[in-house]
């Protein structure tokens, strides 16, 4: 401090100007805010964070006229630049996240991958597109917990959107004891071509992924409209296993399919 201030040595036109200066600085700084503020509105700053924004920018502009009135009354100005600075630098930190994620949120409002009532996966999370914001997606996960997934990660990571093409794919996994006839797979396509909520393009496809001595197991594939897998797949499961259950052999219907069993070689 004692350096600072030693090096004050002015006339009176020099206080004069620092004072006009800092007026000035003042004035500037009013118009400075009202241009930030209109800046950060077009780019659809959340409120809070553009009050942030526009009082940071005031008080940079006034640090900065204060620093140079003080160097026309003989101090020295590095200890104020110094400090705005530093100002400045925590506050483009401090925004930076939020900058990222407005711009995200622009793009994704633009181009459009995820919309309204959409149903989407990304980060590890599942839902419902319930909201678009400047800052972030939200979802509405199956157990009724909102979820807020960033602008920005929601573009840099993986995103699977099952609505935009209208249609989504269900498995069902169908397990037959001994005694498979081979008019099964005939069965329960017909079984899933019956009910109202398949869709008849594609159609529904039954294949044999595994011929066991014990057992055989096939998959089932209907195609539905994406919000109602749940339906579609317990309404399926239980026609299948009805259709099934006068033919003899044990029958077990699963959706969506089990993961097998991680089996020693000697077992396989």
């Amino acid at each position: 401090m004692r350096d600072f201030f030693s090096g004050f040595s002015f006339t009176g036109w020099d206080a004069v100007l620092a004072l006009a200066i800092v007026v000035g600085a003042w004035f500037l700084a009013r118009y400075a805010r009202r241009a930030a503020d209109r800046i950060l509105s077009q780019v659809k700053v959340p409120h809070d964070l553009r009050d942030l924004g526009v009082q940071a920018t005031g008080y940079v502009v006034i640090f900065l006229g204060v620093g140079v009135a003080l160097s026309f009354l003989g101090a020295s100005i590095q200890p104020v630049l110094a400090v705005v600075v530093m100002a400045a630098a925590v506050t483009f930190l401090a925004l930076r996240g939020i900058a990222d994620n407005v711009a995200a949120g622009v793009i994704i409002q633009t181009r459009r991958p995820v919309r309204l009532d959409d149903s989407i996966e990304a980060m590890g999370f599942a839902g419902r597109v319930r909201e678009i914001n400047s800052r972030s997606v939200i979802i509405e996960a199956p157990d009724g917990r909102i979820v807020h997934l960033p602008n920005r990660r929601l573009l840099d990571d993986p995103l699977v959107n099952h609505t935009v093409m209208g249609r989504h794919a269900s498995a069902i996994q169908v397990r037959i004891g001994a005694g498979y006839r081979a008019d099964v797979v005939a069965i329960i396509t017909e079984v899933l071509s019956q009910m109202p909520s398949v869709l008849a393009e594609p159609a529904p496809t039954v294949l044999v992924s595994a011929v066991e001595t014990e057992r055989t197991i096939m998959t089932a594939t209907c195609w539905h409209h994406p919000a109602e897998g749940p339906v579609v797949t317990s309404a399926a499961v239980v026609a299948i296993s009805d259709s099934l259950a006068d033919l003899g052999p044990p029958v077990s219907v699963v959706a969506p399919p089990v993961e097998p069993a991680v089996l020693s070689p000697a077992d396989v």
